[in-house]
């Protein structure tokens, strides 16, 4: 599968990626620097889904936020 610009899967999957990595690295910061832990306050409560045999959930917090946008950016290079 070649690389499409207008593909809206590799466009979710870039902000999906930015989410998570975002977050990941927030938490990282906010171990290193307790001072900064404002970056890993939640914004939002859980919202998700509940089936009884799968639970997902999703909390937005500011550095998921910035992970997202940089997600964007990165693709709108690519």
């Amino acid at each position: 599968m070649a690389f499409i610009k207008t593909n809206i899967g590799f466009f979710i999957g870039f902000l999906f990626l930015g989410a998570i990595l975002g977050s990941a690295i927030g938490t990282l910061v906010a171990k290193l620097f307790p001072s900064l832990a404002i970056i890993k306050a939640n914004l939002t409560g859980p919202i998700g889904f509940n089936l009884e045999i799968i639970n997902f959930s999703l909390k937005l917090n500011f550095s998921a936020i910035i992970g997202i946008l940089l997600g964007f950016l990165i693709y709108r290079k690519i």
